[in-house]
């Protein structure tokens, strides 16, 4: 078994002592001669047998038979862990790309690509073809990333008002990653409580993100992980600094902010999310600065309220709409007004919060068109596409919803799926276990003022 430490093995790490390491676990074997060949190219049916073994994968059956290759049973382990689609397509002596150590890597540790790709720059690792040697610096690395339920702390610390950044010996399993284990296993004192999952960040062994409902100032909190390591952590009184609030519907807002001015929504620097945010992903260093320039974190916004008061001095409690706040490489998280309140044109509204700040932080209201659905289409029984007359350019659809009037006399309502849209796009699904009918035709109507549906219908075969 790898030794499991925040920080085992660096990027520097002497070869020699990485092969040695490798050759205690029997991962690396020596050639007949006695040398180690670091140079050599690696096969790809060497280097599934160097990833099963070092990173821990579970191995079933038994020693392969006469007729067996050697490599079978690694070549089956990972399969059965996904890192390989089958055996059949399986190029066991075509020589290992780097790009595909990468990703098999990052599938063997549930990792994304990114934060592999980020050790291969860092060990220095180039070219197309990987070596014996160069396989054997990552494998070491990437040990230390062998995810564990006995992970323990190293360090904690609060980034600001709604923020820890915590480190541990070695990444958590995905069980632990959820938010109600992860609620179970961090016990904060003064009944603070985690609002979403631990993140993992991009390019990090073993350091998250951990997003708590707003700190109190001036407090010293203590945490116990799993019942059995105590920490204590003072609080920040960092507020996020925001730039721009600006409406966008009659009924909602948004707030923004920019990397240029040192302020990064976490959607961006982690592991979970580094795949889907494509070139806007990033891994910032340790000190969380990004080509030098410090960063500030805003983490999940899940169940964040804000305050809007109107220039007449009346203030309605506003909610985060979920799954705004970091898209199309912009940070533009979006908050709503209560059921039936919507924005009064001319009106002047600021916007203010006990874990933000905003430079501009008042609008003044506008008559905003809704939205125009222009069709709905079925994609299967439980499923619809909701089409508007012009691609909205942002998560306007979040969180809304449309009724189905059905001809036999029965009603659905079908909710946005989150990050669904494409274009002008979005995909509803129905709610209560409802399911469309064969024969009957629909009237769509939205469910609030967001948008409107002039004469749509649904016709199902």
């Amino acid at each position: 078994m790898p030794v499991q430490s925040a920080k085992a093995a660096s990027f520097d790490q002497p070869l020699e002592q990485v092969i040695k390491q490798l050759v205690s676990q029997k991962v690396l074997n020596g050639y007949q001669d006695g040398s180690m060949r670091a140079e050599s190219k690696v096969t790809n049916a060497e280097l599934i047998k160097m990833i099963v073994l070092s990173l821990d994968l579970q191995q079933t059956g038994s020693a392969p038979s006469g007729k067996e290759k050697w490599y079978t049973p690694y070549v089956n382990a990972a399969v059965a862990a996904g890192l390989l689609e089958s055996a059949q397509d399986f190029k066991p002596n075509q020589p290992a790309s780097v790009s595909d150590a990468g990703e098999l890597i990052a599938k063997a540790l549930q990792r994304d690509a990114k934060s592999v790709q980020y050790w291969m720059s860092g060990l220095k690792i180039t070219g197309k073809q990987l070596s014996r040697g160069d396989a054997a610096r990552l494998l070491v690395y990437s040990e230390q990333a062998i995810r564990s339920a006995d992970a323990k702390i190293v360090s904690i610390k609060a980034l600001n008002k709604i923020t820890f950044e915590v480190t541990f010996t070695a990444p958590l399993t995905l069980e632990d990653e959820t938010t109600d284990q992860a609620n179970a296993n961090f016990a904060f004192s003064d009944g603070l409580k985690l609002v979403n999952q631990p993140r993992l960040k991009t390019g990090a062994i073993a350091t998250y993100i951990i997003p708590v409902q707003t700190m109190k100032p001036g407090t010293t909190y203590s945490l116990n992980y799993k019942g059995e390591h105590n920490f204590t952590v003072a609080a920040s009184d960092e507020t996020i600094k925001l730039q721009n609030a600006r409406q966008v519907t009659s009924d909602t807002f948004e707030v923004e902010s920019f990397r240029r001015d040192g302020v990064m929504d976490y959607g961006y620097l982690i592991s979970a999310y580094a795949g889907g945010h494509g070139a806007n992903a990033v891994v910032l260093d340790e000190n969380n600065k990004l080509g030098g320039q410090q960063m500030q974190i805003i983490s999940s916004l899940a169940t964040r309220q804000a305050v809007l008061t109107s220039e007449t001095g009346e203030q309605m409690t506003v909610n985060y709409v979920g799954y705004t706040q970091s898209t199309d490489g912009k940070q533009e998280p979006k908050f709503r007004l209560p059921a039936g309140k919507t924005l009064q044109p001319g009106m002047k509204y600021s916007v203010t919060s006990d874990w933000f700040v905003v430079a501009n932080n008042s609008f003044t209201a506008q008559s905003v068109e809704p939205l125009e659905i222009k069709a709905v289409d079925s994609v299967n029984e439980t499923t619809l596409n909701v089409t508007l007359a012009a691609d909205p350019g942002d998560e306007l659809f979040a969180y809304r919803s449309i009724q189905l009037k059905g001809s036999d006399g029965t009603t659905l309502t079908a909710q946005y799926k989150v990050q669904t849209r494409k274009g002008a796009v979005g995909v509803f699904e129905l709610q209560n276990g409802g399911k469309l009918q064969a024969g009957v035709q629909y009237e769509i109507t939205p469910v609030g003022s967001w948008a409107v549906a002039n004469a749509v219908e649904l016709s199902v075969n």
